[in-house]
């Protein structure tokens, strides 16, 4: 094969590494970003599960300071019941006193109603913080790996940029440019030939322009997609095996009679018996 195209071949090659290479560094802070987002999530249902419990306990106080405020009024009316002097008072005193025990049945399932509630927040703020602490473990483990993984990236990056430079300071500038512009309008540069069809957008070849790309002497590129040809026997199918010939032997007629002798005439003799 060509030198030259050894060289391009390989400098693709690099070329795509390279380029998987840099996208995975440039991808590793977007994931950081994501799991780090997931974990500010996991925060945030925590947060929530203790925000409710604050809230809920606020709730149980003040109903708990309303019961207290009741039972000092209903204490009040029963002392002021001792002195009253007409029915209508004392009557206007107990429904006070009703109303003030009906308020505190009314205070008491409301606490029952947020104590119910208060272990379901809690059962869900004991979860969540569970789950935070998972996450942030496997955050970090995350994070390590990102940072390991763009370390690795950026010592091969570094690696394959001098090899990179090596293959293109040994092509010529007009091969180069070529190489170049087709890299940059059909993001691969270089394509197989093989079974006289361009194996990047399967156009038959001319059979004199095949021939001479098998011959490797010269630089070609596909006149449909512009992409710089190079071949590769070691891809070129076998040849067909050759037919085999099947023998036939004759195989004689058990009816058949062969004369045992054939006169020097060339005349077969017949027997007397039968008619000649």
């Amino acid at each position: 094969m060509n030198t030259d195209l050894e060289r391009l071949i390989k400098l693709e090659q690099v070329d795509r590494e390279i380029a998987r290479l840099t996208a995975e560094v440039a991808a590793l802070p977007k994931r950081v970003s994501e799991i780090e987002h997931q974990l500010s999530d996991a925060k945030a249902r925590v947060e929530q599960a203790k925000t409710a419990i604050k809230s809920q306990d606020q709730k149980r106080r003040s109903l708990e300071s309303d019961i207290q405020s009741h039972q000092q009024k209903i204490a009040k009316f029963r002392d002021q019941s001792l002195d009253v002097k007409t029915n209508e008072q004392y009557k206007a005193l107990m429904h006070e006193i009703e109303f003030a025990q009906a308020e505190i049945r009314k205070a008491e399932d409301k606490i029952l109603e947020i104590m119910e509630g208060g272990e379901l927040f809690d059962r869900q703020a004991k979860s969540s913080e569970t789950e935070l602490k998972a996450q942030s473990a496997q955050v970090e483990k995350e994070k390590e790996e990102a940072r390991t993984t763009t370390a690795k990236d950026e010592a091969q990056l570094k690696q394959l940029e001098g090899e990179r430079q090596s293959l293109r300071s040994g092509l010529g500038g007009d091969l180069l440019d070529l190489y170049d512009r087709v890299l940059r309008a059909r993001k691969t540069a270089m394509a197989e030939a093989r079974e006289q069809r361009c194996t990047a957008c399967f156009v038959l070849l001319r059979p004199q322009k095949w021939n001479e790309i098998k011959s490797g002497n010269e630089v070609f590129t596909c006149d449909s997609c512009g992409r710089i040809l190079f071949y590769d026997p070691a891809h070129e199918p076998p040849p067909p095996e050759p037919a085999k010939k099947k023998s036939k032997k004759a195989k004689a007629s058990p009816d058949a009679e062969v004369p045992s002798e054939v006169p020097e005439t060339g005349e077969i003799q017949v027997p007397a018996d039968q008619p000649s």
